[in-house]
């Protein structure tokens, strides 16, 4: 399999930064961890569920030339069972933000499309994680979930093809080995200025796992909920035919791809069965 040529992440003092990045971090005054979690400026992106030992920023960089929008993710201390988590993932990482910013660059070296990780940084002592933060870069486009907000019957067109798009993505991530434990459509970006295969973009991948065993049963935790998140309204029963046959390399469904859109069905009742009423 062909990968891209992967760029080398350089050191500013006590972070990674992506070369492309290193300019517009020390512009900022964001080259070390330290100042990284003393910034204050942005957007707190807050809600109700999120633990109070993670933080999330949103705020804008000028390079001199333009800006650009970037996320802050910050763990301060997190709890014993985060950081098992981690260690259970396979990524080998030593922190939260460590385990994003290895799975950033894996996906992207077996050349799917994921966000762009531009700095991160950990502190640890005795093998526990202290903090770590990581920054990533707004994708372009907006997430799948947005867009079916707006489309209608007049974007069958649009719709279609970006049926088959994310069932290519989704058939690479999962041949590659990945299960993404997240996979909604809020976590799917469409940019219609781009060619098809290149229009989608993965994000969130803080859940990401390459499992060792039982690969099917996450394969279809991922399609599960995927399923679901696609809006009947939008999405027939077709469409979600087609989608597997897509997912599953083209061909007509035989006796082991109905099994698996049955176990799928079953998966995605049990999701809605979960939710509550009114998002249901």
């Amino acid at each position: 399999m062909h990968q891209p040529n992967r760029i080398l992440p350089a050191a500013v003092n006590d972070l990674l930064v992506d070369p492309r990045f290193v300019a517009v971090l020390r512009r900022s005054g964001l080259d070390s961890l330290d100042a990284v979690f003393a910034y204050s400026e942005g957007q707190l992106l807050d809600k109700p569920t999120l633990d109070p030992w993670r933080k999330r920023i949103r705020f804008v960089l000028s390079d001199g030339e333009s800006e650009s929008t970037y996320f802050l993710k910050r763990f301060d201390h997190p709890p014993s069972g985060a950081r098992r988590a981690i260690r259970r993932s396979g990524s080998g990482a030593r922190s939260l933000a460590g385990n994003e910013w290895t799975w950033i660059a894996r996906l992207a070296g077996e050349g799917i499309p994921c966000l762009q990780a531009a700095a991160f940084g950990e502190e640890t002592r005795r093998g526990r994680e202290v903090r770590s933060a990581i920054l990533t870069v707004q994708v372009p486009g907006l997430s799948l979930e947005s867009w079916c907000k707006q489309w209608s019957a007049a974007d069958r067109a649009t719709i279609r093809t970006v049926i088959s798009a994310a069932a290519r993505l989704v058939a690479k991530l999962h041949g590659a080995g990945f299960i993404h434990r997240d996979l909604y459509l809020s976590h799917l970006f469409f940019d219609p200025r781009r060619s098809v295969d290149e229009a989608l973009c993965l994000i969130d991948l803080q859940r990401v796992v390459r499992p060792r065993w039982r690969l099917r049963r996450w394969v279809i935790k991922d399609l599960a909920a995927l399923n679901y998140s696609a809006p009947a309204s939008l999405v027939s029963r077709a469409d979600r035919v087609r989608w597997l046959r897509v997912y599953l390399g083209g061909k007509r469904l035989g006796a082991a791809g109905k099994r698996l859109a049955y176990r799928v069905i079953g998966k995605t009742q049990s999701i809605a069965a979960g939710e509550p009423r009114e998002r249901r």
